[in-house]
Order: C-alpha cells, then sequence, then structure tokens
C-alpha cells in the first residue's frame, strides 16, 4: 500500500500542476453559468405566471368579468402576454416546444375570433350555452399555458 502512495506522490511532484488549475477554473466557470441560467430561468417563469394571471384577471381563473367582445378586451393584453410567450420558449426542452406553440396558437386564434369555438356549435346552442361552453374552452387554453411552468417549479 506505502508503493501505490509513493507513486501517486511522486506523480503529483512530477507532473505540472497547470492542467489542473485549468480544470478548477472551468468547473468554477461552468457552476457559476448554471447558476446564472437558473436564475433566469426562475425570473422568466416568475414573469410568464404573473403576466398570464394579471392580464386575465376577472377571465381566469373564475370568469367574474367577462367582457361582451373578447377580442376587443384582449386586444391590448394579448402583445404583452406573447413577449411573456417569447420569453419563456427559450427554457422550454425541444420535445415539448411544438406543443407549447400549439397551445399558444390555440389560444391565440381563440382569443382573436371573439370566444367563437365553432360556427356550426355557436348556432345550434343557446346564448348562454354557447357563453359557458367558450369560458370552459377558455379556461383550458389559459391552463394549458400555464401548465409548462409546472416543470421549472419543482
Amino acid at each position: 500500500m506505502d508503493n501505490y502512495l509513493d507513486q501517486i506522490t511522486k506523480y503529483f511532484t512530477t507532473v505540472p500542476m497547470w492542467p489542473f488549475a485549468l480544470l478548477g477554473v472551468i468547473i468554477v466557470i461552468a457552476i457559476g453559468v448554471e447558476i446564472i441560467n437558473r436564475r433566469r430561468r426562475a425570473d422568466t417563469v416568475d414573469y410568464y405566471d404573473t403576466t398570464f394571471r394579471t392580464e386575465l384577471v376577472g377571465l381566469y381563473p373564475v370568469p367574474t368579468h367577462w367582457p361582451e367582445d373578447l377580442s376587443a378586451h384582449l386586444r391590448t393584453r394579448l402583445p404583452v402576454m406573447r413577449d411573456a410567450f417569447d420569453s419563456l420558449k427559450g427554457f422550454i426542452p425541444q420535445d415539448q416546444l411544438r406543443d407549447y406553440n400549439i397551445a399558444w396558437n390555440k389560444f391565440y386564434d381563440f382569443c382573436r375570433m371573439n370566444g367563437v369555438i365553432d360556427e356550426k356549435q355557436a348556432g345550434t346552442t343557446p346564448l348562454s350555452e354557447a357563453e359557458q361552453d367558450s369560458k370552459q374552452v377558455f379556461h383550458q387554453l389559459v391552463t394549458d399555458l400555464l401548465a409548462y411552468t409546472d416543470q421549472f417549479k419543482r
């Protein structure tokens, strides 16, 4: 056993130390970058959740102030929510990115179409049922969008 320890100590006395120092510097830089990225991701997730919840107050999670014209109501709010969507896009894993974009497109189209689910369905159901259906669809669309931040909150 002493023979092995002697070989190891001789190795470290004869080998230059700069590769080990360089490895240490690289490890410290990598840890620093990881800490910065985690903080940026946490800030982005908080911005995303806060933006959606403040811009959709009265509409989500409980529709207490449902407007007559949803597209007009959200016209000024959609660019802010789009900014939050785009900022989170950089942190979404690649395998979920397609579904994330689809969820946004469904939400955006629904808001732009004034909450109309389907022209055929809207014509066949009474107004109060169509309104309830549109509120449920809106709630589901927003829930789907906000679900993408749950993976970062663990």
